[in-house]
This record gives C-alpha cells, structure tokens and sequence, in this order.
C-alpha cells in the first residue's frame, strides 16, 4: 500500500490502532496469519519435501469454498462446483502413479 499512499492519501488514525479490537486484527494477521503460516510451510517441506508440499498449495482454493459453504452459509455457485472439480481432478491425474516411470535412472537393455 506504500507505493499507492501519495496517490490515495489516505487518513490514518493513530487513535484507531489503540481500540482492542483493531489491535487484535492486526495482531492475529501479523502472528496467526503470517508468521505462523510461513513456520508451518517452512516445517511442511522440511517433513513432507518440497515437491509433496507444493502439491497442498493447488487444494487451498477447494478448502476455501467448502469452508466458506459450510460456516459462512455462502451458496455454492456453478462455476465454484466446476473449479473444485477440476481443481481435484488435477491433482488426482498428477498424483496417479499408472504412467510414470517409477525407474528414473538409466536402464540397461
């Protein structure tokens, strides 16, 4: 938001920050959603490996919208059924072992 602040110009109260609810915000984005996530991820590919750990990123958006559908009571659009969809098949089809090479050395013949 730096680059954007001498266009916009936004107002900042300081007075703001100081309400608990506001200080609770920011402080569960800055330690729960940031530093936190980025431990974990890091502890993931330490465990898992790189390559496994990728693969979690692409079912995130799946995991949003089923969440999002059975907390928050959002409906479940067409196009949002269709991505899920697609967004397993995807994973499934590049997880499925039947065609890969499972000897990736040189073979002798």
């Amino acid at each position: 938001m730096i680059p954007l602040y001498p266009v916009f110009r936004p107002e900042i109260e300081l007075a703001k920050l100081l309400k608990p609810i506001h200080t609770a915000n920011l402080l569960f984005l800055g330690i729960g959603a940031s530093a936190l996530c980025y431990v974990t991820w890091n502890w993931a590919t330490k465990v898992l490996g790189a390559v496994k750990t990728s693969i979690y990123i692409y079912i995130i958006p799946v995991i949003a919208i089923l969440t999002s559908a059975l907390i928050l009571d959002e409906k479940m659009t067409l196009l949002g059924t269709v991505g899920t969809l697609l967004t397993i098949a995807g994973l499934v089809i590049s997880e499925n072992p039947i065609g890969k090479n499972k000897n990736k050395g040189f073979q002798k013949d």
